[in-house]
Order: C-alpha cells, then sequence, then structure tokens
C-alpha cells in the first residue's frame, strides 16, 4: 500500500475533495450531490485551510472538513464532515488527521473543537471520546411530509396573524430573544447570513408588534429556526410559521434537526404538527490547548 502523507486541503480542487466526500459515504445513504454539498459546507462555514486530509497516490481516502467561526463566544471549529473510504478503513487515519488538525487549529487561534455524531454511533463516539471529546448536549432530529404538516397546520393555524417575509438582518434583530435553546452551529444565525439567498425568512406580527421568527432552507426542506415570543405562546404563531415554512419547501418532505433534548416544548409542537423523531445526536466538544511560543 501507498505511503499515506497527512495535509491541508488548501490547493485541493473541490471536486477532488467532494468525490472522497461521496465516496466515503456511499454505503450510508447519503443522498448528497456536489451542488448540495456546496451549499452545506458554505452554510458550515467550511476552511479547507483548516481541512485536513489523509492522501494515498494523491488521492484523498479520509478527510476532516472544518468549519471555523464564532460560537458561543469562542473561536470554534466545527467538523463539517469526517470521512474514510471503505478500504481504508480501520486504519487509524481518523486518529492521525485529528492529531493534526488539532495541533494545526490551535495554531490558527481556535478554542475549542465541536462536533455532531449520531448517539447510536459507538464506533464513531468511542474515536472521539478517545480523542478527548466530551458530550456536551443532546439534539433530537425530525422530520415529516410537508402535505402532511401543510394539511394538519391548515386545519388550526391563526389565520388572523399577519405573516410577512423578511431579510435575515430582520431576523438577527428579533430571533435572540425568542430562543428557548442556543441553536445548533448550522442552525446559528452566522450560518444562515454565510448564504442567506438560500434561505427564507418569515415573521409573525400580532397587534403591529414582532411575536415570532421561522427560517427554512427551501431546497432541502430544511427548518433552521423557529421560535415564538415566549409572552405570546399557545396563540397559533408557532403554526402559522411552520405552515409558511413548510410551504416553502421545494422538497415532498421537511426536517427539522438539532432540536436540544431538554425543549419539551417544541418537540412536543413538531410531533403534533406531523413530524416524527428520525434520529438523536450527541453535541460533542473538546477544548484546544493554545500552543505555548
Amino acid at each position: 500500500m501507498m505511503e499515506i502523507e497527512i495535509r491541508s486541503l488548501a490547493e485541493t480542487p473541490f471536486d477532488d475533495v467532494a468525490n472522497a466526500f461521496l465516496e466515503a459515504f456511499a454505503d450510508y445513504g447519503l443522498t448528497l450531490d456536489k451542488v448540495s454539498l456546496a451549499a452545506m459546507l458554505k452554510r458550515r462555514g467550511a476552511r479547507m485551510d483548516l481541512s485536513f486530509a489523509a492522501f494515498s497516490g494523491g488521492r484523498i481516502v479520509s478527510f476532516i472538513i472544518n468549519g471555523v467561526g464564532m460560537y458561543d463566544g469562542v473561536m470554534m471549529a466545527y467538523d463539517t464532515g469526517t470521512g474514510t473510504i471503505k478500504e481504508y478503513r480501520r486504519q487509524g487515519l481518523t486518529d492521525r488527521i485529528f492529531a493534526n488538525a488539532q495541533t494545526r487549529l490551535a495554531d490558527a487561534g481556535v478554542g475549542c473543537y465541536l462536533l455532531e455524531v449520531l448517539t447510536d454511533n459507538a464506533p464513531a463516539v468511542k474515536i472521539y471520546t478517545r480523542q478527548g471529546f466530551g458530550i456536551e448536549r443532546e439534539f433530537d432530529c425530525f422530520s415529516a411530509s410537508r402535505q402532511d404538516v401543510v394539511d394538519r397546520l391548515s386545519r388550526k393555524a391563526n389565520a388572523d396573524i399577519r405573516i410577512s417575509e423578511a431579510t435575515v438582518d430582520d431576523i438577527c434583530r428579533y430571533a435572540p430573544d425568542f430562543f428557548d435553546f442556543s441553536p445548533s452551529w448550522q442552525n446559528t444565525l452566522q450560518s444562515v447570513r454565510r448564504n442567506p439567498e438560500a434561505f427564507v425568512c418569515f415573521m409573525a406580527s400580532v397587534d403591529g408588534e414582532v411575536a415570532g421568527i421561522g427560517v427554512s432552507e427551501t431546497a432541502y426542506g430544511d427548518i433552521t429556526l423557529l421560535a415564538v415570543d415566549k409572552a405570546r405562546r399557545r396563540h397559533g404563531i408557532g403554526s402559522r410559521l411552520l405552515l409558511e415554512l413548510a410551504g416553502a419547501s421545494l422538497l415532498q418532505s421537511v426536517k427539522a434537526l438539532n432540536v436540544e433534548s431538554s425543549c419539551v416544548g417544541m418537540k412536543e409542537f413538531l410531533l403534533t404538527s406531523g413530524f416524527s423523531l428520525s434520529c438523536r445526536q450527541y453535541e460533542m466538544r473538546k477544548r484546544l490547548d493554545t500552543p505555548i511560543r
């Protein structure tokens, strides 16, 4: 077998990265193509100069693609995709890339490393724990038929609530006051700002005051943000916003990813709106030591 070289993806053509990504996840039932992969990486703030891969004969055989940005008040790296093509698995390549990545990220001033992993993916959880990551919180992910959601909510949503399209700036002005939990990396306002043309934004108004916000990435049926003023809940505002968001989806299905497991109210609302639990994830975090100069 050829010698393995670990290096940055800074000079690697996107097509090579995309081919490796799609091959690595081919047996996981992933439905991404190159266009949707590019959109995902943009939304998640991918930095190819701070992403790393194992190369064999010039070919990417294992990789970690990192997003970098402020999160929870810290300059953080987010593992937006870790994969190894089938014939190179169980050779310790992920450990080697992580070791390289963490040193380079710390050198670049990144204070923490963040990732998400399915709770039932025991081998991956074991790898990350061995690398020093600890579980920060747990997320629930939901999916539904778009038409089922529209049908259910059309019968009960309050038609008197005014819904208007909004800008990302509008959403950023009001959303933080309405949140019950801090959004996960890909659902933050910063992530929406990275690719605003991909999202549709709505505001709900009652008596001339903003009472709720909703954001969706329509091409992928992703309900990114949905929040209602705590003082105006249980008046159909969330249902009206979700109806608009589901109706705007360009897919036959919709999803709501990374709802904090402790947020019982949001989970019950999604379940009664036609969603079902699709998976659970851990958010894991590791502090990176600042290198000594």
